[in-house]
Protein backbone atom coordinates (compact mmCIF):
# COMPACT_ATOMS: atom_id res chain seq x y z
CA UNK A 1 0.00 0.00 0.00
CA UNK A 2 0.84 3.16 -0.79
CA UNK A 3 0.37 5.89 1.99
CA UNK A 4 0.69 9.84 2.88
CA UNK A 5 1.85 11.33 5.87
CA UNK A 6 0.54 14.67 6.03
CA UNK A 7 2.94 16.92 8.71
CA UNK A 8 6.05 15.73 10.43
CA UNK A 9 5.44 16.85 13.91
CA UNK A 10 6.29 14.80 16.92
CA UNK A 11 2.93 12.67 16.42
CA UNK A 12 3.55 12.50 12.29
CA UNK A 13 7.15 11.13 13.29
CA UNK A 14 5.37 8.59 15.66
CA UNK A 15 3.30 7.31 12.78
CA UNK A 16 6.28 7.43 10.15
CA UNK A 17 8.43 5.36 12.32
CA UNK A 18 5.84 2.69 13.31
CA UNK A 19 4.52 2.81 9.49
CA UNK A 20 8.10 1.63 8.59
CA UNK A 21 8.70 -1.17 11.79
CA UNK A 22 4.69 -2.59 10.73
CA UNK A 23 5.17 -2.71 7.22
CA UNK A 24 9.12 -2.51 5.80
CA UNK A 25 7.55 -2.42 2.23
CA UNK A 26 4.74 0.16 2.60
CA UNK A 27 5.39 3.03 -0.33
CA UNK A 28 5.40 6.27 2.08
CA UNK A 29 5.10 9.70 0.49
CA UNK A 30 5.49 12.63 3.72
CA UNK A 31 3.89 16.05 2.72
CA UNK A 32 6.27 18.77 4.33
CA UNK A 33 4.96 22.28 4.01
CA UNK A 34 8.34 23.29 4.13
CA UNK A 35 8.70 25.39 7.13
CA UNK A 36 9.32 22.59 10.08
CA UNK A 37 12.44 21.79 11.24
CA UNK A 38 14.56 19.06 9.95
CA UNK A 39 14.30 15.50 11.37
CA UNK A 40 15.81 12.26 10.78
CA UNK A 41 12.78 10.58 10.25
CA UNK A 42 12.09 12.03 7.11
CA UNK A 43 14.85 9.23 5.72
CA UNK A 44 12.08 6.78 6.30
CA UNK A 45 9.87 7.63 3.62
CA UNK A 46 10.39 7.28 -0.13
CA UNK A 47 9.47 10.79 -1.34
CA UNK A 48 9.16 14.19 0.19
CA UNK A 49 6.44 16.54 -1.39
CA UNK A 50 5.08 19.77 -0.37
CA UNK A 51 1.10 19.38 -1.55
CA UNK A 52 -1.33 17.16 -0.81
CA UNK A 53 -2.11 17.58 -4.38
CA UNK A 54 1.51 16.28 -5.28
CA UNK A 55 0.86 13.08 -3.02
CA UNK A 56 -1.99 11.95 -4.69
CA UNK A 57 -0.87 12.78 -7.98
CA UNK A 58 2.46 10.19 -6.71
CA UNK A 59 0.03 8.06 -5.94
CA UNK A 60 -0.93 7.54 -2.72
CA UNK A 61 -4.19 5.61 -1.53
CA UNK A 62 -4.88 6.50 2.08
CA UNK A 63 -3.92 9.45 4.42
CA UNK A 64 -2.79 10.41 8.24
CA UNK A 65 -2.80 13.95 8.31
CA UNK A 66 -0.85 14.55 11.54
CA UNK A 67 -0.22 18.77 10.65
CA UNK A 68 -1.81 21.67 12.82
CA UNK A 69 -5.38 21.15 14.00
CA UNK A 70 -5.65 24.84 11.88
CA UNK A 71 -4.80 22.79 8.71
CA UNK A 72 -6.97 19.78 9.15
CA UNK A 73 -10.20 20.72 7.45
CA UNK A 74 -8.67 21.71 4.23
CA UNK A 75 -6.59 19.14 3.90
CA UNK A 76 -8.87 16.28 4.62
CA UNK A 77 -11.58 17.94 1.93
CA UNK A 78 -8.33 17.58 -0.46
CA UNK A 79 -8.26 13.21 -0.08
CA UNK A 80 -12.14 12.80 0.89
CA UNK A 81 -13.01 14.64 -2.41
CA UNK A 82 -10.82 12.15 -3.77
CA UNK A 83 -12.71 9.49 -2.06
CA UNK A 84 -9.34 7.83 -0.63
CA UNK A 85 -9.17 6.73 3.04
CA UNK A 86 -8.15 9.19 6.35
CA UNK A 87 -7.04 9.42 9.61
CA UNK A 88 -6.90 12.10 10.95
CA UNK A 89 -5.30 13.45 14.25
CA UNK A 90 -7.34 14.99 17.06
CA UNK A 91 -8.49 17.65 17.05
CA UNK A 92 -10.94 17.24 13.68
CA UNK A 93 -9.82 21.51 13.54
CA UNK A 94 -9.88 24.61 15.69
CA UNK A 95 -13.55 24.96 15.88
CA UNK A 96 -16.97 23.68 13.96
CA UNK A 97 -16.95 25.73 11.24
CA UNK A 98 -16.73 23.63 7.86
CA UNK A 99 -17.10 20.73 9.60
CA UNK A 100 -20.60 19.56 8.56
CA UNK A 101 -19.78 20.17 4.87
CA UNK A 102 -16.97 17.80 5.27
CA UNK A 103 -18.57 15.34 7.20
CA UNK A 104 -22.01 15.49 4.55
CA UNK A 105 -18.82 14.46 1.67
CA UNK A 106 -17.46 11.59 4.13
CA UNK A 107 -20.98 10.35 4.43
CA UNK A 108 -22.12 10.43 0.79
CA UNK A 109 -18.71 8.79 -0.77
CA UNK A 110 -18.69 6.45 2.10
CA UNK A 111 -15.01 6.98 2.47
CA UNK A 112 -13.30 5.73 5.83
CA UNK A 113 -12.60 8.23 8.07
CA UNK A 114 -11.44 7.98 11.68
CA UNK A 115 -10.78 10.18 13.86
CA UNK A 116 -6.94 10.01 15.70
CA UNK A 117 -8.50 9.68 19.65
CA UNK A 118 -6.02 7.12 20.66
CA UNK A 119 -6.77 6.21 24.23
CA UNK A 120 -9.24 4.78 22.52
CA UNK A 121 -6.85 1.28 22.02
CA UNK A 122 -6.16 1.34 25.67
CA UNK A 123 -6.53 -1.58 27.11
CA UNK A 124 -7.71 -0.50 30.56
CA UNK A 125 -9.81 2.45 29.08
CA UNK A 126 -11.64 -0.24 27.16
CA UNK A 127 -11.65 -2.69 30.09
CA UNK A 128 -13.42 0.13 32.56
CA UNK A 129 -15.81 1.17 29.38
CA UNK A 130 -17.19 -2.30 29.70
CA UNK A 131 -17.35 -2.58 33.35
CA UNK A 132 -19.25 0.61 33.42
CA UNK A 133 -21.55 -1.07 30.85
CA UNK A 134 -22.67 -3.88 33.32
CA UNK A 135 -24.70 -3.69 36.33
CA UNK A 136 -22.01 -4.81 38.42
CA UNK A 137 -20.62 -1.47 40.05
CA UNK A 138 -24.35 0.23 40.37
CA UNK A 139 -25.65 3.27 38.58
CA UNK A 140 -22.93 6.24 38.33
CA UNK A 141 -23.90 9.00 40.27
CA UNK A 142 -20.90 11.50 39.47
CA UNK A 143 -17.91 11.87 37.68
CA UNK A 144 -14.59 13.46 38.09
CA UNK A 145 -12.11 13.11 35.39
CA UNK A 146 -8.49 14.92 35.80
CA UNK A 147 -5.49 15.76 32.93
CA UNK A 148 -2.79 17.83 34.16
CA UNK A 149 0.89 17.62 33.30
CA UNK A 150 3.55 20.10 32.83
CA UNK A 151 3.18 21.63 29.03
CA UNK A 152 7.30 22.62 28.63
CA UNK A 153 8.44 18.47 29.89
CA UNK A 154 6.47 17.49 26.56
CA UNK A 155 8.93 17.87 24.11
CA UNK A 156 11.81 18.90 25.76
CA UNK A 157 13.44 19.26 22.26
CA UNK A 158 12.19 22.27 21.58
CA UNK A 159 11.15 25.33 22.58
CA UNK A 160 7.72 24.83 24.16
CA UNK A 161 6.71 28.09 23.37
CA UNK A 162 7.24 27.43 19.60
CA UNK A 163 4.92 24.77 19.43
CA UNK A 164 1.64 24.41 17.86
CA UNK A 165 0.35 23.36 21.37
CA UNK A 166 1.21 26.80 22.70
CA UNK A 167 -0.15 28.71 19.63
CA UNK A 168 -3.81 29.87 19.09
CA UNK A 169 -3.28 29.97 15.43
CA UNK A 170 -2.00 26.40 14.99
CA UNK A 171 -4.78 25.11 17.49
CA UNK A 172 -3.60 25.26 20.88
CA UNK A 173 -4.69 25.01 24.34
CA UNK A 174 -6.03 22.58 26.32
CA UNK A 175 -9.58 22.24 25.04
CA UNK A 176 -7.93 21.15 22.34
CA UNK A 177 -4.83 19.36 22.80
CA UNK A 178 -6.38 17.35 25.67
CA UNK A 179 -9.93 16.70 23.73
CA UNK A 180 -9.11 13.25 24.29
CA UNK A 181 -10.84 13.55 27.50
CA UNK A 182 -14.17 15.13 26.09
CA UNK A 183 -13.90 11.96 23.77
CA UNK A 184 -13.61 9.70 26.38
CA UNK A 185 -16.32 11.32 28.49
CA UNK A 186 -18.59 11.08 25.80
CA UNK A 187 -17.30 7.39 24.94
CA UNK A 188 -18.19 5.93 28.52
CA UNK A 189 -21.17 8.71 29.62
CA UNK A 190 -22.85 10.39 26.84
CA UNK A 191 -24.57 11.98 24.66
CA UNK A 192 -23.97 15.41 27.01
CA UNK A 193 -26.93 17.77 26.62
CA UNK A 194 -25.26 20.52 28.64
CA UNK A 195 -21.96 22.83 28.98
CA UNK A 196 -20.61 24.81 31.19
CA UNK A 197 -16.86 26.15 31.40
CA UNK A 198 -14.25 28.77 32.66
CA UNK A 199 -11.11 28.84 31.29
CA UNK A 200 -7.80 30.32 32.58
CA UNK A 201 -4.43 31.73 31.39
CA UNK A 202 -2.30 31.50 34.34
CA UNK A 203 0.54 33.57 32.53
CA UNK A 204 2.77 31.30 33.69
CA UNK A 205 3.85 29.68 30.78
CA UNK A 206 4.00 32.50 28.65
CA UNK A 207 1.55 31.58 25.96
CA UNK A 208 -1.52 32.49 24.10
CA UNK A 209 -3.89 30.14 25.14
CA UNK A 210 -5.42 28.75 27.76
CA UNK A 211 -3.55 26.47 30.14
CA UNK A 212 -5.71 25.48 32.27
CA UNK A 213 -10.13 24.85 31.81
CA UNK A 214 -13.13 23.70 34.04
CA UNK A 215 -15.60 21.96 32.44
CA UNK A 216 -19.23 20.76 33.69
CA UNK A 217 -21.26 18.43 31.52
CA UNK A 218 -24.65 17.16 31.96
CA UNK A 219 -26.55 13.69 30.29
CA UNK A 220 -30.61 14.26 29.39
CA UNK A 221 -30.84 11.94 32.45
CA UNK A 222 -29.25 14.28 34.84
CA UNK A 223 -25.39 12.85 35.43
CA UNK A 224 -22.47 15.23 35.99
CA UNK A 225 -19.67 15.25 34.68
CA UNK A 226 -17.02 17.68 36.03
CA UNK A 227 -13.90 18.04 34.19
CA UNK A 228 -10.02 19.52 34.50
CA UNK A 229 -7.87 20.13 31.96
CA UNK A 230 -4.45 22.23 32.91
CA UNK A 231 -0.74 22.79 31.00
CA UNK A 232 0.79 23.54 34.43
CA UNK A 233 0.41 21.18 37.03
CA UNK A 234 4.36 19.31 37.99
CA UNK A 235 2.67 16.31 39.40
CA UNK A 236 1.01 14.50 35.67
CA UNK A 237 -2.19 13.07 36.42
CA UNK A 238 -4.53 11.45 33.86
CA UNK A 239 -7.71 9.68 35.54
CA UNK A 240 -11.17 9.35 35.77
CA UNK A 241 -13.32 8.75 38.91
CA UNK A 242 -16.80 7.37 39.07
CA UNK A 243 -19.10 7.71 42.12
CA UNK A 244 -21.72 4.94 42.07
CA UNK A 245 -24.63 3.59 44.53
CA UNK A 246 -21.92 0.84 45.12
CA UNK A 247 -18.56 2.49 45.62
CA UNK A 248 -16.14 4.19 43.65
CA UNK A 249 -14.47 3.44 39.84
CA UNK A 250 -11.31 4.60 39.06
CA UNK A 251 -9.41 4.48 35.66
CA UNK A 252 -5.68 5.63 36.16
CA UNK A 253 -3.94 6.08 32.39
CA UNK A 254 -0.84 6.36 34.04
CA UNK A 255 -0.95 3.99 36.38
CA UNK A 256 -2.64 1.66 33.88
CA UNK A 257 -4.95 0.27 35.74
CA UNK A 258 -8.93 0.16 37.24
CA UNK A 259 -9.37 0.30 40.53
CA UNK A 260 -12.84 -0.51 42.54
CA UNK A 261 -13.62 0.06 45.82
CA UNK A 262 -16.70 -1.11 47.36
CA UNK A 263 -19.39 0.34 49.98
CA UNK A 264 -17.29 -1.56 52.82
CA UNK A 265 -13.72 -0.31 52.07
CA UNK A 266 -12.50 -3.54 49.97
CA UNK A 267 -10.64 -2.62 46.89
CA UNK A 268 -9.56 -4.71 44.09
CA UNK A 269 -6.91 -3.34 41.28
CA UNK A 270 -6.22 -4.51 37.64
CA UNK A 271 -3.61 -3.62 35.54
CA UNK A 272 -2.50 -3.28 31.98
CA UNK A 273 0.65 -2.40 31.21
CA UNK A 274 1.19 -1.43 27.60
CA UNK A 275 3.66 0.34 25.85
CA UNK A 276 2.46 4.22 24.58
CA UNK A 277 3.65 2.81 20.94
CA UNK A 278 1.23 0.19 21.41
CA UNK A 279 -1.70 2.17 21.79
CA UNK A 280 -0.71 3.62 17.74
CA UNK A 281 0.05 0.22 16.80
CA UNK A 282 -3.85 -0.85 17.31
CA UNK A 283 -5.10 2.16 15.96
CA UNK A 284 -2.70 2.38 12.71
CA UNK A 285 -3.86 -1.70 12.60
CA UNK A 286 -7.33 -0.64 12.95
CA UNK A 287 -7.20 1.95 10.43
CA UNK A 288 -5.83 -0.18 8.14
CA UNK A 289 -8.96 -2.78 8.93
CA UNK A 290 -10.78 0.21 7.94
CA UNK A 291 -9.61 0.66 4.86
CA UNK A 292 -9.89 -3.11 3.75
CA UNK A 293 -13.68 -3.13 4.47
CA UNK A 294 -13.26 -5.41 7.51
CA UNK A 295 -14.13 -2.55 10.29
CA UNK A 296 -16.02 0.27 10.95
CA UNK A 297 -14.34 3.28 12.26
CA UNK A 298 -14.03 3.23 15.93
CA UNK A 299 -14.06 6.75 16.06
CA UNK A 300 -16.07 7.94 12.95
CA UNK A 301 -16.01 11.74 11.93
CA UNK A 302 -19.59 12.34 13.36
CA UNK A 303 -18.08 11.87 16.94
CA UNK A 304 -15.29 13.95 16.22
CA UNK A 305 -17.87 16.48 14.93
CA UNK A 306 -19.31 16.21 18.33
CA UNK A 307 -15.98 17.07 20.51
CA UNK A 308 -16.03 20.04 18.71
CA UNK A 309 -19.12 20.92 19.20
CA UNK A 310 -18.79 20.53 22.62
CA UNK A 311 -15.15 22.90 22.88
CA UNK A 312 -17.41 25.77 20.93
CA UNK A 313 -19.96 25.88 23.22
CA UNK A 314 -17.36 25.56 26.45
CA UNK A 315 -15.66 28.23 24.79
CA UNK A 316 -19.24 30.24 24.35
CA UNK A 317 -20.23 29.44 28.30
CA UNK A 318 -16.60 30.69 29.22
CA UNK A 319 -17.70 34.31 26.95
CA UNK A 320 -21.10 34.03 28.00
CA UNK A 321 -21.21 32.46 32.09
CA UNK A 322 -23.80 30.65 30.63
CA UNK A 323 -24.67 27.07 30.31
CA UNK A 324 -24.54 26.10 26.85
CA UNK A 325 -27.32 23.60 25.46
CA UNK A 326 -25.85 21.59 22.71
Amino acid sequence: MHIAIVGLGSIGRRHLRLLRAMYPEMEITLVRSGNGADWPESLLAQRIVRTSKEALDAGAQAAIICSPASLHLEQAMDWVSADLPLLIEKPLSTNTSGLEQLAQLVRSSGVPTLIGYVLRYDLAAQYFQQQLATDNYGVPLSVRIECGSFLPDWRPEQDYRQSASASKDLGGGVLLELSHELDYANWFFGPFDKVQAALQNSGTLEIDVEDGAELLLQTKTGLTVSIHLDFYSKTPKRHCRVQTTKGELVWDALKQAVCWTNASGQTTEKFFPQERDELFRRQLLHFFECVQGISKPMVPIDQGTQVMKMIDAARESHDSGRMITL
